[in-house]
């Protein structure tokens, strides 16, 4: 039994280690692109990822990155299994 759902797992797990982009997530994760934002979303509201942003080549860049109470759930998840 997992704690979350597996799409939400598995994007957290691609943000072990370092902060990405959603489309990078998306790429590795095998999620689609418009449906990747939506899961971003609901992790950054439950405090697990956090956002931050930046202007690249004149257009604003958002990266994703783990929070400690995310990282916390990552190596939850590890030990589980």
């Amino acid at each position: 039994m997992s704690l979350i759902g597996a799409t939400k797992e598995s994007i957290l797990r691609e943000l072990d280690g370092e902060p990405k982009h959603g489309y990078a997530i998306a790429n590795v994760a095998d999620i689609s692109k418009g449906g990747i934002y939506s899961h971003l979303r609901d992790l950054e509201e439950a405090g697990m990822v956090a956002v931050d942003e930046e202007e690249e080549d004149g257009r604003g860049v958002k990266t994703y990155r783990l929070t400690e109470a995310g990282e916390l759930l990552v190596e939850a998840l590890k030990k589980a299994e």
